[in-house]
């Protein structure tokens, strides 16, 4: 008698743990479903106002273009995340007043690199391809800048994207046609940082040299 009201209490303990198991396992799938969701949703609009912004002002000058789509993007990147990124462990030897100018100058120069790609909406279209979540917290979309009269080869974009401190997700790194925005950057900076000892003023003193 005994030992079957043990076996009982054991198969409850055992239908329990799975129907918990199974109602985490949905949650966790939700929780997926969701970022992804909320992700599409950010890189969605972060294309329709870049093409909002190819067309409105295309009959502007290159600084003032750059000027307002710097703004644009801004809103949906990561920018803290990249700067600390693209400088590794000398990041936390810079100075308040460093660190917000080198963010300033990493802005322009994403905004110089995607500029083109996404000015080119003005005349072609965005296609989306795939979505999958990376963990909790990561996502990566992929998708494709379209030329349908073909003239203009496919363009492969890769978005990453994180939650942020807010909850709010941003855009942490972007892939064109295979090439990290955040990798290509950090090898350049890395390789000024280390030659300089580590000195951030020598590396904005470069970015100064380029303007």
């Amino acid at each position: 008698m005994k030992n079957s009201y043990n076996n009982l209490s054991f198969k409850k303990v055992l239908c329990i743990t799975f129907f918990l198991f199974l109602f985490f396992q949905l949650l966790t799938f939700k929780s997926y479903s969701d970022n992804i969701k909320s992700s599409e949703v950010i890189v969605q609009k972060m294309i329709a106002d870049a093409k909002q912004h190819a067309l409105k002002t295309i009959k502007l000058s290159p600084e003032e273009r750059s000027s307002k789509i710097k703004i644009l993007i801004k809103q949906f990147i990561n920018l803290d995340f990249m700067a600390r990124a693209t400088t590794g462990s000398f990041w936390k030897k810079a100075s308040n007043t460093q660190k917000e100018k080198y963010k300033s100058a990493l802005l322009k120069q994403i905004v110089n690199t995607i500029e083109e790609h996404l000015n080119t909406l003005a005349r072609l279209s965005y296609k989306p391809l795939k979505s999958e979540a990376r963990g909790k917290k990561l996502v990566y979309i992929r998708g494709i800048i379209v030329d349908h009269s073909k003239k203009i080869p496919d363009v492969n974009l890769l978005w990453k994207l994180a939650k942020d401190k807010k909850g709010n997700f941003l855009v942490l790194d972007l892939e064109i046609e295979g090439i990290s925005l955040v990798s290509s950057h950090k090898a350049e900076t890395m390789s000024i940082l280390r030659k300089n000892k580590g000195d951030f003023n020598a590396l904005l003193g470069t970015f100064t040299e380029g303007e």
